[in-house]
């Protein structure tokens, strides 16, 4: 009975996308390379540097988290928050209830698995006009750490070094960006690097670590497509082999060829999620610079991710 009611609930769920999914026009990706986002105020010279790492990473699975981590990533003037990375997410677990996406990723970052970095410099914990927030993706841990402020952290050097996001702390809260970043994380049980652009930031910070975090970018439709897609396909079909209370759910909502495999043409394409990957964010110009609302064409996806941090120790790389 309890399968009977989410086919159910996917079948109006169904009708209603395929409503709204009517008047969407596909959107093709760009052939330029976004540049990285440029520095908008010079570095602070001051204040002393304090060093993190994430201990808890929140993917946005549904409706009321997928708000709680949006940002205003493209500056609207109408202060509209963005997170349709939340939007898909929040569907693929109403299709599947069994999706444990949240679960997984909490014990890769228990283990170590994955390690994502901060370096704070400011004058002041509780109010600067002028800070500084690196983020870095450190290598996976030889022992798990126990996040207490004893752990030492290595950074990954075969990742690109991150542009610092620039903001300013007002009682204890800093705002930050645009910037650029790449984040690391686990989806359905698989690994994947994601190059965001227009990054915002949001945190309550102290010398204690961070809480209420949110990070947000844009991803663009290529990167979205080459990375994120392909990522989700595999776990899905992961999931499929293994959990057949699982299965079950998945194949009838995304297999529509009915082969048991889900490719990444069917999820492009299934009507309830057409319109969680069409892009959102008008981001880049015409000539693949970022420049957000400029040429009227939505050429990214937007993520928003929730996170805690906690005191750590690494080196820092010289600027």
């Amino acid at each position: 009975m309890k399968m009977k009611n989410v086919f159910v609930i996917n079948a109006g769920l169904i009708l209603l996308l395929l409503a709204s999914c009517s008047a969407l026009k596909p959107v093709a990706a760009p052939t330029a390379t976004p540049v990285p986002t440029a520095t908008v105020a010079p570095l602070p010279a001051t204040g002393a540097q304090y060093q993190y790492v994430t201990n808890k990473l929140l993917l946005p699975s549904t409706r009321e988290q997928t708000e709680a981590y949006a940002l205003n990533i493209d500056n609207d003037p109408k202060g509209k928050t963005d997170n349709k990375f939340g939007d898909l997410l929040t569907l693929l677990t109403s299709a599947a209830p069994d999706l444990e996406i949240q679960a997984t990723l909490d014990q890769a970052m228990n283990a170590g698995q994955l390690v994502t970095l901060h370096a704070v410099q400011t004058d002041d914990f509780l109010n600067d006009p002028n800070v500084s927030w690196n983020i870095y993706l450190g290598q996976s841990a030889q022992t798990a750490p126990v996040f207490d402020g004893s752990d030492v952290f290595v950074l990954d050097t075969k990742t690109p070094l991150n542009s610092p996001i620039l903001g300013s702390l007002t009682n204890g809260h800093f705002v930050g960006g645009p910037g650029s970043t790449q984040v690391r994380i686990l989806l359905l049980g698989q690994q994947v690097e994601v190059d965001l652009i227009g990054v915002r930031l949001e945190a309550d910070f102290s010398a204690d670590g961070c809480v209420n975090g949110k990070l947000g970018g844009g991803v663009t439709v290529e990167e979205f497509r080459s990375r994120l897609i392909p990522a989700i396909t595999e776990g899905l079909n992961q999931l499929i082999q293994l959990n057949e209370t699982a299965a079950e759910p998945l194949l009838q909502a995304f297999d529509s060829n009915k082969d048991k495999v889900i490719s990444t043409e069917e999820l492009e394409s299934n009507p309830i999620l057409m319109i969680a990957i069409t892009p959102d964010l008008d981001l880049l110009d015409a000539a693949g610079e970022f420049n957000p609302g400029q040429d009227g064409e939505n050429d990214s996806y937007s993520i928003g991710l929730g996170f805690t941090c906690v005191p750590a120790n690494f080196e820092v790389p010289e600027e």
